[in-house]
């Protein structure tokens, strides 16, 4: 009787063996390292359904974008790219405030300045209660995720989109103040508000991951690390307002909600806003936590930050990602164990400011 042939293994085995390393990354064993030209979000490119590409400051509206320009052609079948120990990856359009948008938060953009912005919402304590609120940016990013995965070839690894975190929310939809004085002022408003929002978050990922296929039964991170299950990004940067205790007891339980949706989270953090970390640190999930480096003088210098990294590593997975010196590097790798670490090196560092 002849044997039933054997599926064929279409894996190469340097990628195989790159996965196996990113799932030990994940575990706090190994180092991962990379050199990146990708400098991070890059400028404001934004090209209209008219034919036309953005000069002036607009409200933004999804049947304003040209989808195809956007996405741009499909590229023909190879081998996923990589830099160094990570994985090359695409998402949806990320200068866009998606989350925010789908919250229903008007979005402005500032072509001088580079940058789009989420308006506050008008009603804020009786937003967030429709779920149809937002569908046509909904329906625009799952568009665009199916059209990323159709058009990669297999060259890259399609993540889901730049989503931010409970603060940065709400730091979006209610303002600065109102975020912060809401505290004290509404405080049951404000509970029901983050719960709302992180509930949406977590649907909003859902529905891109629900598009992304597989690879070897897990999925790549918005830095370029495979994990072998779901993964999600989260960040934090509005808590740059809030002290350490607030930050513990308003929101890092409802950024826990997001990063326990998915099987291995990593949280985004900035060097010169580090006064989370304790609080993450106590929690199981994320698994990993992603610091970019600013320049000085919005950030301390690299020997300045070299304690908090160790604390880090002591306990999770660790990426230091910006623009650093070959001198900087070393300094890293000689100082900081090397398990659990991943360095990506960002654009041309002589070009940049010196941490």
């Amino acid at each position: 009787m002849q044997k039933a042939s054997q599926p064929v293994d279409e894996t190469p085995p340097a990628l195989r063996a790159l996965l196996a390393r990113h799932a030990a990354w994940w575990r706090k064993s190994g180092l991962l390292y990379a050199e990146t030209p990708d400098s991070g979000l890059g400028s404001l490119w934004l090209p209209l359904a008219d034919g036309s590409t953005a000069q002036q400051d607009i409200t933004l509206t999804p049947e304003m974008l040209d989808v195809e320009r956007l996405v741009g052609p499909a590229l023909a079948k190879g081998d996923l790219r990589t830099w160094g120990d990570i994985i090359q990856t695409r998402d949806a359009y990320l200068r866009i405030p998606w989350v925010e948008a789908i919250l229903g938060c008007p979005i402005r953009t500032s072509i001088q300045g580079g940058a789009m912005r989420a308006g506050h919402l008008s009603y804020p304590w009786k937003a967030l209660t429709d779920d149809s609120t937002g569908t046509a940016w909904l329906e625009l990013l799952q568009r665009m995720v199916r059209l990323l995965v159709e058009r990669s070839g297999g060259q890259f690894a399609i993540t889901h989109t730049l989503m931010r975190g409970t603060s940065d929310l709400a730091e979006a939809a209610l303002g600065p103040e109102l975020m912060c004085l809401s505290q004290y002022d509404h405080p049951a408003e404000l509970r029901v508000f983050l719960e709302r929002a992180a509930q949406r978050f977590i649907a909003i990922w859902r529905a891109q991951c629900e598009l992304i296929p597989q690879l070897e039964r897990g999925y790549v991170n918005w830095f370029g690390i495979w994990a072998p299950g779901t993964t999600v990004r989260t960040q934090c940067d509005a808590s740059a307002l809030l002290s350490p205790e607030q930050y513990r007891d308003w929101y890092l339980p409802y950024d826990n909600m997001l990063a326990e949706a998915a099987d291995y989270a990593v949280i985004h953090l900035h060097s010169g806003s580090l006064h989370t970390v304790e609080a993450l640190l106590q929690m199981e999930k994320p698994q990993a936590i992603q610091i970019s480096l600013d320049p000085q003088p919005s950030g301390p210098p690299l020997e300045k930050l070299l304690p908090v990294f160790r604390h880090i590593l002591q306990v999770k997975s660790l990426i230091i990602d910006g623009a650093l010196s070959a001198a900087q590097v070393a300094q890293l790798l000689d100082k900081l164990p090397s398990d659990g670490l991943c360095i990506i090196v960002r654009g041309n560092p002589e070009q940049l400011p010196g941490l």
